[in-house]
Order: structure tokens, then sequence, then C-alpha cells
């Protein structure tokens, strides 16, 4: 039998837990998705340094596993005189792990643009940058919403990983619960519950943006 009681026991902590968590990927997240912009820039019109750096970069976190990252942060940068706490690397390393993937996603949507636009646009007298604001940047919302919506579901669970630096996230709070009522089909399953419906919002704000975006780009 299910105990309900132990679950409503446990929802207050779990919710405490979940809003961490939401806070972790409201601010990583972004800032992966605007330094994995400025990386897919780099590897497209950088110099050969900046390219080096900006393939290095993405092809170390597509390499490396994302657990193997938050232990250098955590337990690596205080060894090098920066000090961090849990929070801060959850955040930092939210952002360059999701930098990395997003990258890839935009190279892929700026490439998939007709490269005449941007020849056409530059006939007329517009520069590169203009011409990307302008011409090809409203055309890519349609290419990068449905991947860039399965990266931030994917990066939101992901969060759970900073339960082993002590961060008070969900899958911590669920844990904790776990080791003292010993509960793990009601602690788990309900955690299992609340990242399933968390993602299913993200999901669905995704799908009504793309909608919206698509609608939007229709327009004469």
């Amino acid at each position: 039998m299910i105990d309900t009681d132990i679950i409503a026991e446990a929802l207050p902590l779990l919710l405490k837990g979940l809003k961490v968590t939401a806070f972790v990927a409201a601010v990583g997240i972004p800032l992966g998705l605007l330094v994995g912009t400025l990386l897919a820039y780099l590897t497209l019109v950088g110099n050969t340094a900046l390219k080096w750096f900006a393939r290095s970069y993405i092809e170390c976190v597509r390499n490396v596993p994302f657990l193997i990252i938050v232990y250098f942060a955590y337990f690596g940068l205080p060894k090098m005189g920066l000090m961090t706490d849990a929070f801060q690397v959850a955040v930092l390393t939210t952002g360059f792990y999701t930098a990395g993937y997003f990258s890839e996603l935009m190279r892929a949507a700026i490439l998939s643009v007709p490269k005449g636009q941007m020849q056409a646009a530059v006939s007329l007298g517009m520069g590169y940058w203009r011409a990307q604001r302008l011409i090809i940047f409203p055309q890519l919302l349609g290419f990068l919403i449905p991947p860039t919506t399965s990266l931030v579901v994917m990066m939101f669970k992901d969060t759970a990983i900073f339960s082993v630096i002590t961060l008070p996230e969900l899958t911590y709070q669920s844990n904790v619960v776990v080791s003292e009522s010993f509960a793990y089909i009601e602690i788990l399953g309900t955690t299992a519950l609340i990242y399933w419906v968390s993602s299913w919002f993200i999901d669905f704000a995704g799908n009504r943006f793309n909608r919206y975006a698509l609608r939007w780009k229709a327009r004469p």
C-alpha cells in the first residue's frame, strides 16, 4: 500500500527542493544559450584561433560526462584559488554544459538558412551583422525552438546531478526524506512525478512559443 501520509509530510520539502532546481535552471540555462550563440558564431566567422577555441569547448562538453565537470568545478576550482559554493557551481556548470550543446543547435540552424539570402542582403548594402539580425535570425526560430525545448528539458532533469555536491535541490531533498523514512516507492515516485510535470510544462511552453513564432514568421 502507498502511504499517502508520508507523501503529504514530504511534499513541502520536495517543493522547496524544486524551487532550487527551477532557480538553477532559470539562471544557468539562459547563460548557456547566450554563450552557445557566441560559440556558434565563432565556429562560423571567427579567426582560426577563435574557431579552435570554440571547437575545443564544444568537444569537451560533448565527450566529458556532466558529472565529471561538476566534480571538477566543485573540488578542483578551490584548489586553484577560486572559492565557489554548491549553488555557484550548479549555475556555472549548467551554463557551461548547455552552451556546448546549444552552440551546435545554433550553428545547424544558421546553416539551414539558404546562403543566397545572406548574399542578397549584402548586395543590398547590409552589413553582415545587420543582415544576421534582420534577415537570418528571424528565420532561425522555426529551426531552433523544438530542439532547444528538448535541451532545456534535458538540462532541467540533469540538475539532479547536483545532489552529489549537497545542493538542496529536488533529488537531494528526496534522498534526505528517503534516508529518514525508507519510503522509497512513495518519495522517489513523487519526485519522479514532480520532474515529469515540470518537464511537461516546459515542453508545453516550448510548443506554444513555436506555434507563435511560426505564425509571426508567416506574416506578410
